[in-house]
């Protein structure tokens, strides 16, 4: 008796675990197909000739072309957005991660009154909408002379992705032991040095991941590139929208531009995946 009702309890948890990990699994197929579906579709329209993406039938037979491609490259110069993109994208990222870093670690270290109150206000100012400011910002480039200029773009995302910076980092310093400070200081290093040598070595992996995101907020960043640059210094986002006009939605360029967007993402996040998951899992790991 007592071995049959074992039997059915074990029976029935394999059950329950089978059913969990057919429904799990479920799920991240239907998640799988959700973010795929849509990028599949964009990669398929941007060698689509017009008839095809006209079609009402989606399942309409086409030849593949890269008119498209030749198109955006050859008449729309792309190559001078994607350039002026990585210009502005990579300063601005060096310049609020070399900023960031020193300001989370003494927010991390230098628990004194009125710090906390200060590093809210950092974080308040990331959650600022950029609508409320651009005109402001507007008008204080064009004094500069800075408007459709590289460095106004760098300027203005370095100010923006400063906070995530600062509150990104903040948490990775402070799960490094107090006491390698302390162990630095006893041996004679300044704040500084001990930045330098010891936090920042330690902390590569989060500083590297929190470079990747700050990237990834200018690459895609839309609203300052489109009002503050005409010309000169527009970037990818801005050229993609230059496809919709007055006669329609031009689909198959649009997707031929989209596609070249996402590809440095998609090749940055391959190629340092693993500096990339051990920076998210350092604050799990750290103490």
């Amino acid at each position: 008796m007592k071995m049959g009702l074992q039997d059915s309890r074990m029976l029935n948890s394999n059950i329950r675990a089978s059913i969990s990990n057919w429904s799990g699994n479920a799920i991240l197929l239907a998640y799988l197909l959700f973010t795929v579906i849509p990028i599949a579709w964009f990669l398929i329209a941007s060698i689509e000739p017009p008839s095809a993406i006209q079609s009402p039938n989606p399942f309409t037979l086409f030849k593949p072309t890269l008119q498209n491609y030749i198109d955006v490259f050859a008449k729309l110069n792309l190559m001078r957005f994607i350039f002026n993109s990585l210009i502005i994208c990579s300063v601005s990222t060096v310049v609020s991660t070399l900023a960031g870093v020193p300001a989370a670690y003494g927010f991390a270290r230098l628990k004194t009154r009125g710090m906390e109150r200060l590093s809210l206000w950092i974080l308040s100012n990331r959650m600022l909408p950029p609508i409320a400011v651009v005109i402001p910002v507007y008008l204080l480039l064009g004094q500069l002379g800075m408007l459709d200029t590289r460095i106004g773009l760098i300027i203005i995302y370095s100010a923006f992705n400063l906070p995530y910076v600062v509150w990104t980092m903040i948490s990775f310093f402070e799960e490094i032991p107090i006491e390698l400070d302390e162990a630095a200081a006893l041996d004679g290093s300044t704040i500084l040095g001990t930045l330098c040598r010891i936090m920042v070595p330690i902390a590569a992996p989060g500083i590297i991941a929190t470079a990747i995101f700050a990237f990834i907020l200018c690459w895609s960043e839309f609203l300052f590139a489109v009002i503050l640059t005409s010309s000169t210094a527009q970037t990818l986002p801005v050229a993609i929208a230059s496809f919709v006009t007055d006669r329609g939605i031009e689909w198959g360029k649009m997707s031929a531009a989209g596609s070249v967007l996402i590809v440095p993402l998609t090749v940055l996040f391959y190629s340092i995946q693993r500096f990339l998951i051990r920076g998210l899992s350092f604050g799990a790991i750290a103490g």
